[in-house]
């Protein structure tokens, strides 16, 4: 799976930049995110994901890594495995801030794979779970760095 998105937001670049170093204010803008901790800052992260995808349940721990950094641009791998279903998660996301004359502008890019029994429901189901969350984390973001 996919998915990109742009997002305009009324602060600047610095704040965003702010926010998205921010552990806790991440957790709370990452659907399904229910813990994060700082392993090595800026570097390394250790998360758990709780999500629901068609019928299916998982919970999935996350090793966390920063392939790129500022400015500018964010990039980190993450992985996961539940054990109890024996599915595999791995994704990667880029963010990229630039000013802009009212705030700044963040691109999303988010891409995916599924292995296990989470990867038998399908692309199309999975695609579709995957732009939801990736719209909800805009919208939180949103409301974190704005509000």
């Amino acid at each position: 799976m996919r998915v990109a998105r742009e997002l305009a937001l009324s602060a600047p670049v610095e704040r965003v930049w702010a926010a998205l170093w921010d552990v806790p204010r991440m957790v709370a803008c990452v659907p399904g995110c229910v813990e994060a901790r700082e392993i090595e800052p800026r570097r390394r992260y250790h998360a758990r994901m709780s999500q629901k995808v068609g019928p299916i349940a998982l919970s999935v721990p996350l090793d966390i890594r920063v392939t790129e950094g500022p400015p500018g641009r964010l990039a980190v791998e993450a992985r996961g495995r539940d054990g109890l279903l024996a599915a595999e998660v791995q994704m990667s996301v880029r963010l990229a801030v630039q000013a802009v004359e009212a705030g700044s502008r963040l691109a999303v890019e988010a891409e995916g794979r599924m292995l296990g029994k989470l990867g038998a429901l399908g692309a199309s189901v999975i695609q579709r779970r995957a732009e939801e969350l990736v719209d909800e984390f805009a919208a939180r973001l949103r409301g974190a760095i704005e509000g």
